[in-house]
């Protein structure tokens, strides 16, 4: 039972410090017990593939899938995770979801030392090494993020230039809640934060800068410009638009909408660029997997008619790491709800698009479930909450039947009108952290360049 357990997780996908389900998730899910969880953790340990750290779980320490028998060849060592290794990762992991913010003090050091579960001499001892880096400063008993402000004394030497896809006469129009929250925030932050913001868009057919008139433009029409913030979502070609802005010096801010392992290394290595990530990997299902556990769940339905995407795939494999057991009902014709919406242009007039897309959608699910009723009885976990929301009003006009447990991503207004628990992703911390790397390049120094933020679930 050890080894076939063993061999069950290192069949999983799995990524270097990513945690492994816990003991009772593997009880649930396996219908095992606990000695020989407890014993398959063991036997994963002492071959080091895993490192266990007290109180907090089991982590991967390799993603090695070439041998996934349950003793390599090539034997490793544990690796201890040491006081200020843990500091480091749990510091780093409230960035990452946004509870530490730029422009607010950090919770005081009694409040942190809980949070982290150490002692307050070792949390101090901690913030003064970050402070001693430059990346912290200390004003009595609090402690900031540095922020080195660009001057406010002539605006126009605070100019920031903001790039979104745009149409062939630089018109642009949200196709998502996501993006027009985005974009709210970055004009709302860069008020607050007395920048001038200079809008273009990227129009992929002419390959041109468009400003909101319409008119081309270059970067040299902006000598003024500080820093630059770049969205890619909707953006089929984000290399092009890199290229643009590939000599300038000033920090880039890109919002990375595309698969990871698409980035080209050439932006990698510039040092002033830092990439952020708030969509792709397997992050959001593996919450939304640990979540559905809590509530006693061990097996689900995912549901995507997107699946010619990385993100819907990378969803399905979150959920399949967090320890369910999941029937995936999946169609890989489109990657998005803008591939409907093409459709439905071609086929309709203006006004009729959204109705025609919708029913296209419906469509897709139906023949998705037509062959299997697991779906009738299992909770659903849709790709998003368009999805779920869809799959609701299918149930209403007696087009499928299903149960009262659905869940999606996204976190849109709809989810709460349905009262949908839903994932959702900080675009909040995205916007600030980005406004702070133009602000504090040097902040982001010797780190990752790629910064991955993290949300939650919502409950309605």
């Amino acid at each position: 039972m050890r080894d076939e357990l063993a061999n069950t997780l290192l069949a999983l996908p799995r990524q270097p410090n990513g945690r492994l389900p816990s003991v009772r998730s593997l009880m649930k899910t396996y219908n095992v017990s606990s000695g020989t969880v407890q014993a398959t953790l063991a036997a994963l340990a002492k071959t080091g593939l895993i490192r266990r750290i007290q109180g907090k779980g089991c982590f991967w320490i390799s993603s090695d899938s070439g041998d996934r028998s349950l003793f390599p060849k090539n034997l490793r060592p544990v690796v201890r995770e040491t006081i200020s290794e843990k500091l480091e990762r749990l510091f780093n992991e409230d960035w990452e979801h946004g509870i530490l913010k730029s422009d607010a003090p950090l919770p005081l050091m009694k409040e942190l030392a809980k949070r982290y579960d150490v002692s307050q001499p070792i949390l101090r001892k901690f913030l003064m090494n970050k402070v001693d880096r430059g990346s912290l400063t200390r004003n009595g008993r609090h402690f900031f993020f540095v922020r080195k402000k660009v001057s406010r004394l002539q605006p126009s030497l605070s100019e920031i230039i903001f790039v979104t896809r745009c149409n062939t006469w630089g018109g642009f129009t949200a196709e998502s809640e996501r993006e027009m929250e985005f974009l709210k925030m970055v004009y709302k932050k860069a008020g607050s934060e007395n920048f001038r913001l200079i809008l273009l868009g990227i129009n992929e057919t002419s390959g041109q800068l468009i400003d909101r008139s319409g008119k081309p433009r270059k970067l040299s029409d902006f000598p003024n410009a500080v820093g630059a913030i770049l969205s890619t979502l909707l953006v089929m070609d984000p290399h092009k638009l890199m290229l643009m802005f590939a000599g300038v010096n000033y920090p880039i801010s890109i919002w990375w909408e595309h698969p990871i392992p698409s980035l080209p290394l050439r932006f990698l290595n510039k040092p002033n660029w830092t990439f952020f990530n708030a969509t792709f990997g397997p992050f959001p299902g593996m919450e939304m997997g640990k979540y559905l556990q809590a509530k006693g769940f061990s097996q689900v339905i995912y549901i995507s008619p997107y699946h010619n995407s990385s993100w819907s795939l990378d969803r399905l494999n979150g959920l399949k790491e967090s320890g369910l057991l999941v029937t995936a009902y999946t169609d890989k014709e489109f990657a998005s709800p803008w591939d409907y919406k093409q459709i439905a242009r071609s086929k309709v007039p203006k006004h009729s698009v959204e109705a025609y897309a919708r029913e296209l959608l419906k469509q897709k699910i139906l023949s998705l479930v037509s062959e299997d009723k697991d779906y009738e009885h299992l909770p659903l976990v849709c790709v998003n909450d368009e999805v779920a929301g869809v799959i609701i009003e299918m149930a209403e006009e007696g087009r499928i039947v299903v149960s009262n447990q659905i869940f999606g991503f996204d976190n849109s207004a709809e989810s709460y009108l349905l009262r949908l628990p839903s994932y959702e992703f900080n675009t909040s911390a995205l916007v600030d952290q980005m406004f702070y790397n133009i602000e504090n390049p040097d902040a982001f120094a010797g780190t990752r360049k790629i910064h991955q933020i993290l949300g939650n679930i919502v409950e309605k």
